[in-house]
């Protein structure tokens, strides 16, 4: 329940001091400001002072990584004080999951297994789009489809150009999800979460990307933001949405490539919707992990507390 202000009528006590984490749509709000204000400064200071092209990949990686080092371990800890108000920052790193990884090998076990069905899903549609050009679902092309090693060096650095997508998790999953969950329940919490996180995708407009794949990317985002929610309040651990997170974002070339490279912006939106970040693979995440979780309780579940808790 949320904490009262401990004001008493006709005592004449002096209520508490403001705390963020007592507010948590106005602790959103204040998040996504920061977030992007953070994000802003940085790329100035890559760019102006640093040297880099501002559209290079390296200085987006520098970018972003800068902007949630500073935003989720200094700026959240100790200015907002979020999720849980003023906390020593081992504890911080403990309410929001960060630190949770025990029993570690079911913690990966659920990640692994949950990333091969977002894998298989991902390939997929690759394999739909294939058959709706009419064309052979031949070896060479099921090769290409599986052939990690593209998205992988010396031929691709995407490994760790999608290193900040793990850091997401700390912020929505992590942050924003507990915060919420101190009031809401775990269901609304989820949602609101996840319809955030996908808000925040409307940025991509200003890069100049088509409106109809922003707001497939919005879409999509939204479904997985579901799916990771649910993953973090199951597990009690932020280790295994960040990894799926991480894991999707690495070789989605590979196994999504085929569609995105030959198909129309708004079917690739389509598709992604559907197969490769969408409805069908978050349905069976969540079925799959709801079915783990039973078979093999997380130790949070069986004291009946929180992730956070």
């Amino acid at each position: 329940m949320r904490a009262h202000s401990g004001e008493s009528s006709g005592s004449g006590q002096v209520g508490r001091a403001f705390r963020f984490a007592d507010h948590p749509w106005l602790s959103l709000v204040a998040f996504l400001f920061l977030s992007v204000l953070v994000l802003g400064l940085v790329g100035t200071f890559v760019s102006r002072v640093l040297g880099f092209p501002a559209v290079s990949r390296i200085a987006g990686l520098i970018n972003a990584t800068a902007a949630h080092l500073i935003v989720l371990f200094l700026i959240v800890p100790f200015g907002l004080r979020l999720p849980k108000g003023k906390r020593p920052f081992r504890a911080y790193l403990s309410d929001i999951g960060l630190t949770k990884a025990r029993p570690l090998g079911r913690l990966l076990l659920i990640a692994l297994s949950c990333y091969i069905i977002l894998a298989l899903s991902q390939a997929g549609g690759s394999i739909v789009y294939r058959l709706r050009e009419g064309l052979p679902l031949n070896a060479g092309f099921l090769r290409r489809v599986f052939d990690i090693s593209q998205d992988l060096p010396p031929a691709s650095l995407s490994p760790l150009f999608s290193l900040p997508s793990a850091f997401e998790e700390v912020g929505w999953r992590g942050i924003m999800l507990t915060l919420f969950m101190a009031t809401c329940s775990k269901r609304r919490s989820i949602l609101i979460s996840a319809g955030a996180f996908a808000l925040l995708h409307l940025l991509n407009l200003l890069s100049g990307r088509e409106t109809v794949w922003v707001v497939g990317q919005v879409a999509w985002a939204f479904c997985m933001g579901i799916f990771y929610g649910y993953l973090f309040v199951k597990t009690g651990s932020l280790i295994p949405p960040m990894l799926v997170h991480y894991l999707g974002n690495v070789f989605i070339g590979s196994f999504a490539g085929y569609m995105q490279g030959l198909a129309p912006v708004g079917v690739q939106a389509l598709y992604g919707v559907t197969f490769s970040l969408g409805v069908i693979p978050v349905s069976l995440m969540m079925l799959w992990v709801r079915f783990f979780s039973r078979r093999w309780p997380f130790p949070h579940e069986l004291e009946g507390a929180g992730p956070a808790g």
